[in-house]
């Protein structure tokens, strides 16, 4: 079949996105003041508009997903459409948040720059070609080294973000070749020819194509582990954090990180490695996964200012997440008789583990954003003391926060570590492997661990005094930005299943890969129950 464009109608999200950046930004240079501020709600209605167009398609057409078009390098299955509605709806969130960041001048570079970086993440989803995955990852990543520092003058937010810039530089350096490793061991860009080229080299790992492959794997991961913060290319996180304002540093803790793990989801399914056995990419992602958390809990356990303590967390969650990657898909499908089980769903719980964190993170650090103290942002245990006698909603959103990060039940928080550990056992029981089990146990005892840091946090917020304590500044689109991730982590308290079962939906196609010649003559991909919608 030769070669066509894809269709606009399956790109049309992301060409809303894209046009809207570009009208944002052509607002934030306009010459009156009147149109300048004008650029947070083009950037609303921007992400509402790609947000309908999706549901549109979604819940009225009831087509879930597109065909590809041979060429274009794109498959737009369930995962794409799981990763567009949690995207866009907590993109709106994003924007909420960040709705008066940086100085009056830059925010419509800002916001330009907050709407690419969605648009990279809405491409890595379906990216079914590796440079085309490199490309979408890069897109993510490389607006948010200028976010950053954006409007930011003090010497701490410039090393920052200096250092972000450079360590990000040397892990697109690596990811970029690792893929050309993968590239040369299966001659195609095509991730479903790729897979089947590295499958058969991994079986002969003593040839140089076996030795090739690995290289590239290794790599490949190597360059990820820095989109979500793992050990051992987590260094920049409580520097970035610290230097970032807190808005941008909650919007660190979601875009890249579901980037990262989307983006890592691909490259272990071309290994085969949840279908076949792999140990040496096992005991690859299972020390990853012990060193993350055991090091993220330890050092956040050190830590006074709180957005370094959520920056060491971040590590500790990345090494929950990869619990769900070594788990895997495939346990979960041969549990289930009518889909895919969420106790033995890796990617599945990961999915929903990483949209609960996200919303967790962003509202504690909306909170933050929204507080000051003795004339400057309030960040330490000793800034958020006595706060629930000052401003009683924002102390108990925070609270809320910390007791869905700590894992509390009934928060999401616990649903989610439930669901990733769930699936380990799981996996473990159907395959043998004790090991699994032992990944439990220390995941287990770093959630306890990280119990401590979180009540202190806690403890400042609703028991300690402050002779100073911290006052809200009057910002009505970030109070509302605030309330909404606290109204979405109740509701997901109490009914977390719908988000679940839309990650069961969202990783079908992972445990049911598609064959290379299946993806060579282009079918229809076939509808899927509609993911979660907006409450």
């Amino acid at each position: 079949m030769p070669p066509h464009p894809i269709s606009l109608s399956a790109l049309l999200p992301e060409l809303i996105l894209l046009v809207g950046g570009c009208a944002v930004l052509l607002l934030g240079v306009a010459t009156t003041a009147d149109r300048r501020r004008l650029a947070p709600w083009v950037t609303l209605l921007a992400l509402v508009t790609a947000v309908v167009v999706v549901l549109f398609d979604v819940l009225i057409t009831g087509r879930a997903s597109h065909p590809p078009a041979a060429g274009s390098g794109l498959f737009y299955g369930s995962l794409a459409t799981f990763v567009r509605i949690a995207a866009l709806e907590l993109g709106v969130l994003l924007v909420l948040v960040n709705w008066s960041a940086g100085r009056e001048e830059e925010r419509g570079e800002f916001l330009a720059l907050l709407l690419f970086a969605l648009t990279g993440l809405l491409l890595v989803a379906p990216a079914d070609n590796l440079w085309l995955l490199f490309l979408a990852v890069e897109l993510v990543s490389i607006p948010t080294y200028v976010l950053v520092v954006l409007s930011r003058s003090n010497a701490a937010a410039l090393e920052a973000g200096t250092k972000y810039f450079y360590l990000g530089a040397l892990s697109a350096a690596v990811l970029a070749y690792g893929l050309s490793f993968l590239y040369g061991v299966s001659g195609t860009a095509s991730l479903a020819a790729t897979t089947q080229a590295v499958i058969h080299a991994l079986r002969e790992p003593g040839s140089l194509q076996g030795g090739l492959a690995m290289v590239g794997i290794v790599l490949s991961l190597a360059g990820l582990l820095f989109k979500i913060a793992a050990v051992p290319l987590h260094f920049y996180v409580a520097d970035v954090y610290q230097g970032a304002s807190s808005p941008v540093a909650g919007l660190l803790g979601f875009v890249p990180k579901l980037a990262g793990l989307i983006a890592i989801f691909k490259i272990v399914a071309l290994t085969g490695f949840w279908d076949t056995e792999n140990r040496t990419i096992f005991w690859l992602l299972w020390l990853l996964a012990v060193a993350s958390m055991t090091v993220g809990n330890v050092l956040a356990l050190r830590q006074t200012n709180i957005k370094r303590l959520l920056a060491y967390s971040g590590v500790a969650h990345a090494g929950y997440m990869l619990v769900g990657v070594l788990a895997g898909p495939l346990a979960g499908k041969a549990l289930a008789t009518d889909g895919v089980s969420i106790l033995g769903n890796g990617p599945a719980a990961v999915l929903f583990y990483i949209v609960i964190y996200g919303l967790a993170n962003l509202g504690a650090f909306a909170v933050l954003g929204l507080l000051r103290t003795r004339g400057g942002p309030c960040e330490t245990l000793r800034d958020v003391a006595g706060l629930l006698r000052r401003e009683p909603g924002l102390a108990l959103l925070l609270a809320l926060a910390m007791f869905t990060l700590m894992g509390l039940p009934p928060t999401p928080g616990f649903w989610g570590k439930l669901a990733l550990f769930g699936s380990a056992l799981t996996a473990s029981r159907l395959t043998g492997d004790t090991w699994l089990i032992v990944l439990v146990i220390i995941a287990v005892l770093n959630s306890a661990l990280a119990a401590a840091y979180y009540l202190r946090v806690i403890a400042a917020v609703l028991l300690y005094e402050n002779e100073q304590p911290a006052y809200a500044v009057p910002r009505e689109a970030q109070s509302i930005g605030a309330l909404l991730c606290g109204f979405l982590i109740l509701i997901f308290t109490f009914y977390p299943s719908g988000l679940m079962r839309a990650g069961q939906r969202a990783t079908r196609e992972l445990s049911e890969p598609r064959a290379t010649a299946a993806r060579t003559e282009i079918p229809v991909a076939s509808a899927v129950d509609p993911p979660f919608a907006p409450p």
